[in-house]
């Protein structure tokens, strides 16, 4: 066959629409999925992996945070702490708690006898090393408290003290005197009557201007006598 013969064969195949060899093996051919570039399918794979962790953070539940306990003593049949216990009591204890003087506040009654104290920790980890602390001493219990019971709760923070045996008959005039070079907050004193044998006992509140106004003053005046009175005092936390 002549090549003019084989070229007009070719032209009447294109022209009638019957595939070649050629474009039957690529019609034929297993498909290959078309793939991103390099940085196009890092970026894709990076963002579903950043959408995972963000609903896995979202639903997973945080332990970060601030939480809030009450400390009270285990003995059966009462939950005060001992009077004479100190904030600092409380932090040595729980050493382990990263606790501060202002993440605790003693929680008195009516009469100022100290029936717990309320703790503020930095996270729910720390609370929960502290209920283990207290489960381990068997002394004293730590339940978890709101924010509000802790926020709502007043702390004399040391800068106030308990006067305790003053004269009934005695006047704002003679406690001043008594506290004469002290640096005590002017009256009026907050007073009342507590029960005594044989007689009810008066203890007035003072506050000062800080506490080292207030531990010197404890240092200096415990004991002492307003009229004749001896008059005993006590630091509140």
């Amino acid at each position: 066959m002549s090549r003019l013969a084989v070229a007009a064969l070719r032209r009447a195949s294109v022209a009638s629409g019957v595939p070649s060899s050629s474009s039957r093996s690529a019609a034929f051919a297993p498909s290959v999925p078309r793939l991103f570039s390099t940085d196009a399918s890092g970026e894709v794979a990076d963002g579903a992996a950043a959408q995972g962790s963000q609903d896995e953070s979202f639903f997973k539940p945080s332990e970060e945070g601030l939480a809030y306990g009450r400390f009270y003593s285990s003995i059966p049949g009462g939950s005060r702490l001992g009077k004479s216990m100190l904030k600092t009591d409380i932090i040595h204890h729980l050493d382990k708690c990263e606790l501060s003087l202002d993440d605790v506040k003693i929680d008195y009654n009516r009469g100022y006898y100290p029936v717990g104290a309320l703790l503020r920790f930095s996270s729910v980890p720390l609370f929960n090393t502290a209920v283990r602390q207290t489960r381990d001493g068997r002394m004293y219990r730590l339940e978890m408290v709101s924010r509000e019971e802790f926020d709502l709760k007043q702390s004399y923070d040391g800068k106030a003290i308990l006067l305790q045996g003053v004269p009934r008959n005695a006047l704002p005039e003679d406690i001043e005197r008594f506290l004469s070079g002290t640096n005590f907050e002017p009256p009026p004193f907050q007073s009342f009557l507590r029960p005594g044998v044989p007689d009810p006992i008066r203890v007035v509140l003072v506050k000062f201007r800080s506490r080292t106004d207030a531990a010197n003053a404890f240092i200096t005046k415990n004991r002492g006598f307003c009229l004749t009175n001896p008059v005993s005092m006590r630091v509140l936390q």
